[in-house]
């Protein structure tokens, strides 16, 4: 089989104050055959995105391509000028973003947006522009293709948006297809459908295809080989069934313990730290982290070396390291402690209205909560998860039912609400890039609740309660003095929940709060806000896409499709004996990492 792209010792920098060079990727060997998936695992700031677009010649601000060549048919494309590489961007590389919401114009139609490559690139006009627009649709299954060329992006679901991006990157049939995290922060079943379509038309179209994701049990269904990297090297690679199968380096084994299973009761185990700025030149990379480190791994830097044929890993203990069990504590979720309900939800209805019309979003829902009790919530986007949520703590008046705290009828907007009510009820959003004021310190994010809510607190007392709090979610108290922009994501999501337990609420609701996040950083973020309930006796509320996340930290579940409840029990019943086809939908669209086998 001819390669595609055949990429060779890439090594990528980027330009520090005094001249010198920080390396951030070193060595990367790489080949994309057509008609096949090549999967590209690890957390954030391992370098797979910086690798990918590297690759194919784009060139960040600040990067430096350091070495290495990127062969397209027998041509480097990293020694062309940007003016030929443009010529090929569209035409014979194209490049899917992680939010389609934001890589498509908001202020063009759909078929204008799809026009341009195919205008630019293969000059057609007329009815064969039209016909290969909505040829490109019908391909990636959007309903209605010719009244979708005159509808807009925010027009569309977030599944139908990633679709018109395929859609606009296959236009002109390119050689080479990169996707950056497509499928990350969709709703399971949403996922599960992007990513049957991409493997049908990766084989039908026969381009070859380098898809990037943090998550090894999704790349381990739709990948047909796969590489791990961490800390700008490639750890590990093989055939995808090989690299979930028997994972032989440390890390990947970690990435695998870190995603919840949908089909056995398994915990979830985070992976500690964070992956290193740039490349370590004279040590294992990962040792820092890892649980088997030895002197042999911080005196030089590991050799990426067979291990077993066509299998390669970069550790020195790979041949002796067997595939590892889950080694997660299991989370503590909690049954009900007492008879009467800390929240009663009764037949609440919620819609939005828009001049003149309206539309129902919550239909008739019903919840009761217990003191201490985890309760999950689960549905695809658009099923009123959220909008529930946002009824219960105020933020949206529900048009019908109601909603009891302790037996209390509640106001239907937190401002008319008591202070003591709004203590104990708060919530955190899905995105805390956008749910934490930019403009203010992470020290006073955490300390407004405990300033408002907190009368055992006096005033010169708030800088220690703020340093407690930090500390409870695992981060440094030095971290009080930073703002949101200076930190990664899983670090602004626990500031996030620093800032909730603040104002020690009964009842803590959770929207989403772990769906972008990495699998590893996720797991960690699912076991903090476990042992912080515990320990304080919070009811939780946990909002999710993902069975397998719920079954993780739950010991109940609602299940929501369009605003009703389909179906509700025990969390192990629901997974064992799922009594709803909507139910059966979403445990089989979860994507689950294959079981280990022994050494």
């Amino acid at each position: 089989m001819t390669t595609a792209l055949q990429i060779d010792g890439l090594s990528v920098g980027y330009a520090r104050a005094d001249g010198s060079v920080n390396l951030v990727v070193k060595d990367v060997d790489l080949a994309l055959e057509p008609g096949t998936i090549l999967g590209l695992a690890g957390e954030s700031g391992c370098g797979k995105s910086t690798s990918a677009l590297a690759a194919v010649g784009y060139r960040s601000p600040g990067s430096r391509i350091v070495g290495g060549r990127s062969l397209l048919d027998g041509v480097d494309l990293l020694a062309l000028p940007l003016a030929e590489l443009r010529s090929l961007w569209a035409r014979r590389i194209a490049y899917v973003a992680q939010n389609a919401a934001t890589a498509l114009n908001p202020a063009l139609p759909i078929g204008r947006q799809l026009a341009q490559p195919l205008v630019r690139h293969l000059g057609l006009r007329g009815e064969e522009l039209r016909a290969r627009q909505l040829e490109l649709l019908e391909q990636v299954g959007l309903p209605d293709p010719p009244g979708a060329l005159a509808r807009y992006p925010h027009q569309f679901s977030g599944g139908q948006q990633q679709r018109i991006a395929i859609a606009i990157a296959l236009s002109c049939r390119p050689r080479v297809l990169i996707l950056d995290e497509p499928t990350t922060g969709l709703d399971v079943t949403t996922q599960a459908r992007i990513s049957a379509l991409l493997r049908t038309l990766v084989s039908e179209t026969g381009v070859a295809t380098l898809y990037v994701s943090h998550d090894l049990a999704l790349l381990g269904t739709i990948a047909d080989r796969m590489a791990v990297m961490y800390g700008g090297e490639i750890v590990e690679a093989s055939s995808a069934r090989a690299v979930t199968r028997r994972p032989r380096h440390p890390y990947s084994q970690a990435l695998l313990g870190a995603v919840p299973s949908a089909h056995r009761p398994r915990a979830v185990a985070g992976i500690p730290g964070r992956p290193p700025s740039s490349v370590s030149l004279d040590a294992c990379a990962f040792a820092p982290r890892c649980a088997h480190v030895v002197p042999d791994c911080t005196l030089a830097r590991p050799e990426l070396r067979e291990i077993e044929a066509d299998h390669v890993a970069r550790c020195v203990r790979a041949e002796e390291l067997a595939p590892q069990p889950n080694q997660g504590t299991v989370l503590a979720a909690r049954t009900a402690a007492a008879p009467e309900p800390l929240l009663e939800v009764i037949d609440v209805c919620c819609e939005y209205r828009h001049r003149r019309t309206s539309h129902v979003v919550v239909r008739g829902v019903s919840l009761a909560v217990h003191p201490g009790e985890t309760v999950g919530v689960v549905g695809e986007s658009g099923s009123g998860k959220s909008t529930l949520l946002r009824a219960i703590v105020g933020l949206h008046a529900p048009s019908a039912g109601s909603i009891r705290l302790r037996g209390e009828e509640l106001a239907p907007t937190a401002v008319k609400r008591p202070r003591a009510v709004r203590r104990e009820l708060q919530i955190v959003f899905q995105n805390a890039e956008s749910s934490l004021n930019p403009r203010h310190a992470v020290g006073d994010l955490v300390g407004r609740p405990v300033r408002l809510f907190r009368d055992d607190v006096a005033r010169a007392e708030e800088p220690r309660a703020v340093a407690e709090l930090l500390e409870a979610v695992k981060l440094p108290r030095s971290v009080a003095n930073r703002y949101p922009a200076e930190l990664s994501g899983g670090q602004k999501q626990r500031v996030a929940l620093a800032r909730a337990f603040a104002a020690r609420p009964s009842l803590l609701l959770c929207d989403e709060v772990t769906s972008s996040l990495d699998v590893s950083v996720q797991a960690t973020v699912l076991e903090l806000l476990a042992e912080l309930a515990l320990q304080l006796d919070t009811a939780v509320v946990f909002v999710s896409h993902d069975l397998a996340v719920v079954r993780t930290i739950a010991t109940r579940a609602l299940v929501v499709r369009d605003g009703e409840v389909c179906e509700q029990g025990e969390t192990e019943r629901l997974f064992l004996a799922p009594s709803h086809p909507y139910t059966q939908e979403l445990l089989s669209s979860i994507p689950e990492p294959a079981a280990t086998s022994a050494a």
